[in-house]
C-alpha cells in the first residue's frame, strides 16, 4: 500500500513538475520561438546602422552602430528616452532629470549617472555613441565634441503635440527602437482623442478664457506648449492674439490683467530660488487690490500649476492638459 501511495505521488509531483516547466516558459518550441522573435528584432534593428541623419540645425550625424552609450542633454531627449529605451543604455542624463520640481521622470533617472551638466572633458571621457542636445545648446561646445569624434544630434524644440511626435520618432529612429516609438506614439494619440471628446461636448459658451501670470510679468503667448496644453484642454489663451518677444512671452501689465479679465488665472507652482516663493506670489496676486475685480479671484479660480507641467515639452504635455481640463471642468473629468 505505501509502495503504491509513493509511485502515486511520485508520478503526480512529476506531472506538476513539468506542468509548472511549461507554463513558465520552459515550453522548448516557445523558447525557440520567443528567441527567434529577439534575434529577429534585434537584427532589423542593426540592420539600420551605419545611419546618417540631419539634425533640426542642418548639420550631418553619422551613427556607425545601435548606440549603447546615450547621453542626453535635454529635459526633452530626457523624458522621451526613459520611455523608449532600457536605462541600461543611458551613459548620463541632464541634472534636471532628476528633478522632481522639473522633470516628470526623476524617479526613473534617480538609477542612471552621471547627472551631465555639458561638461565637455566628461562627456569625451565617456565618449557615448551618440548625445542628444538641444538646437539652443552652447554652439562652441557642441563644436568641441563633434571636433573629437562624439557624434552629437541636436534636437528641434516642439511647442505642439505633432511636433513632440516627430520628435519621438527621430530619437527613436537613431536608437534603434521604432516600435517603442509607435507604441508611445499610439498612447498619445488616444489620449488626445479621449481628451477631445471630452471638450468637443463643452459648449462654446461655456470655455473658460484664462492668463497664465508670470512672478515677472508676463504670460504665455502663441507659440508656446503652454498655448497647445490650453488648446487640448479646451481653454482660451486670452494672451494668444498679443505680439510674443522672447519664448512666446507677452508682457502682461496689471491693466492688461484687468481689461482681459479672464476666467481662470495660472500661476507658477514653482519660483527658483524660493521654495516658498510660489505661495507668497499667489498671496500677493489674490491680495492685490488691483485684482479685487476679477472674475477668476472672485470665483477662487486661481490655479497653481506644478513645474514639471507647466514647463514640459515632451510627451507630459498631455499629462499637462489633462490635469488643466480637470481644474477648469471638474464637473466634466
Amino acid at each position: 500500500m505505501t509502495r503504491g501511495i509513493s509511485r502515486w505521488a511520485a508520478t503526480v509531483s512529476l506531472f506538476l513538475l513539468l506542468g509548472s516547466f511549461v507554463f513558465a516558459g520552459g515550453n522548448p518550441e516557445s523558447q525557440r520561438q520567443e528567441t527567434t522573435r529577439a534575434e529577429g528584432t534585434q537584427a532589423a534593428s542593426d540592420a539600420m546602422y551605419p545611419m546618417s541623419v540631419t539634425d533640426a540645425l542642418g548639420n550631418r550625424v553619422t551613427i556607425e552602430e545601435r548606440p549603447e552609450r546615450i547621453i542626453s542633454l535635454s529635459l526633452f531627449s530626457d523624458e522621451v528616452l526613459f520611455d523608449l529605451i532600457d536605462s541600461s543604455r543611458l551613459a548620463g542624463a541632464s541634472s534636471l532629470a532628476v528633478d522632481p520640481v522639473y522633470s516628470n521622470v526623476a524617479d526613473e533617472a534617480a538609477s542612471v549617472s552621471p547627472r551631465v551638466d555639458f561638461n565637455v572633458e566628461q562627456i569625451i571621457d565617456i565618449f557615448p555613441d551618440i548625445v542628444f542636445a538641444a538646437n539652443w545648446s552652447e554652439p562652441d561646445k557642441i563644436a568641441q565634441l563633434r571636433t573629437a569624434g562624439v557624434p552629437v544630434y541636436q534636437l528641434d524644440t516642439p511647442f505642439t503635440v505633432d511636433g513632440i511626435k516627430d520628435g519621438i520618432r527621430r530619437i527613436a529612429e537613431i536608437v534603434g527602437e521604432p516600435e517603442s516609438a509607435d507604441g508611445l506614439i499610439e498612447s498619445i494619440e488616444t489620449r488626445v482623442a479621449a481628451l477631445a471628446r471630452v471638450v468637443a461636448e463643452i459648449p462654446e459658451a461655456e470655455r473658460a478664457t484664462s492668463i497664465d501670470y508670470n512672478n515677472w510679468g508676463t504670460a504665455n503667448g502663441a507659440d508656446t506648449t503652454w498655448n497647445e496644453v490650453l488648446r487640448l484642454a479646451g481653454v482660451e489663451n486670452a494672451a494668444e492674439p498679443f505680439q510674443a518677444g522672447d519664448f512666446g512671452q507677452v508682457p502682461m501689465s496689471k491693466e492688461l490683467l484687468v481689461e482681459l479679465d479672464p476666467d481662470v488665472i495660472f500661476l507658477p507652482g514653482y519660483i527658483w530660488g524660493d521654495d516658498d516663493a510660489a505661495d507668497k506670489f499667489r498671496a500677493q496676486v489674490t491680495g492685490d487690490p488691483a485684482f479685487a475685480g476679477l472674475q477668476a479671484i472672485e470665483s477662487d479660480r486661481v490655479f497653481m500649476i506644478p513645474e514639471s507641467l507647466k514647463g514640459t515639452y515632451s510627451h507630459y504635455l498631455i499629462d499637462a492638459a489633462e490635469f488643466v481640463a480637470r481644474l477648469v471642468y471638474p464637473d466634466r473629468f
